[in-house]
């Protein structure tokens, strides 16, 4: 990957097919220090980037799927019990620590990377809804923004990349969370939330 690739700010029905909502989960993470971190990145990035960003910092552990809607199949009730079922049989009985070590760029998104092993073995668990054709490499992280254009990565890494401060958390909880999928990154709502330290799940 030398270059950057545009992203498009439009709906995409070929993908939802009609369904409103999509649905992830994540680590949401409430730390003023990172909303610092990432609202400079985003300044520096800002001739890259698409302006409109409304998704707080977390962490994406998978993409659940598209909501089922009246006539239309999907995520549901019992799509999240079975992962749940998954979630459980990894959940570590005590908050787990994630720290950030970096500023990285996959060719649509620049991000800061978060170094966490439960991560991983969480993700492993639930991958297996990934879109097929699509392979990757899992790779923790928090998203500044989306490329608007084609331009040379090291480019835009060598604007990205500046001293980062010490940022580590102590998470207890992982989140089920939804968008609306023709709001090109629209806001992030909680559906749910699955405690670490007893596996018990409290709907928003």
């Amino acid at each position: 990957m030398t270059h950057t690739l545009a992203c498009e700010d439009r709906d995409f029905p070929e993908w939802h097919g009609g369904r409103s909502h999509a649905l992830v989960w994540a680590v949401e993470i409430d730390d003023p220090d990172l909303d610092d971190v990432v609202t400079a990145a985003r300044h520096r990035c800002a001739d890259y980037l698409f302006p409109a960003y409304e998704r707080r910092p977390h962490v994406t552990l998978t993409f659940a799927g598209l909501a089922a809607a009246p006539g239309l199949p999907g995520y549901d009730d019992a799509a999240r019990d079975a992962d749940l079922t998954l979630l459980r049989s990894v959940v570590p009985g005590s908050p787990v620590s994630m720290r950030a070590s970096g500023w990285d760029s996959f060719a649509m998104v620049p991000y800061l990377a978060i170094d966490g092993p439960w991560l991983q073995t969480a993700h492993d668990v639930v991958r297996h809804r990934t879109t097929e054709g699509h392979p990757m490499d899992y790779r923790p992280h928090v998203t500044v923004g989306h490329y608007r254009g084609r331009w040379p990565l090291d480019e835009v890494l060598a604007t990205l990349r500046t001293p980062l401060p010490a940022l580590e958390w102590s998470v207890e909880e992982l989140s089920l969370l939804s968008y609306e999928t023709h709001r090109f990154a629209g806001p992030l709502t909680r559906v749910g939330a699955l405690d670490l330290t007893t596996g018990e799940w409290t709907p928003a």
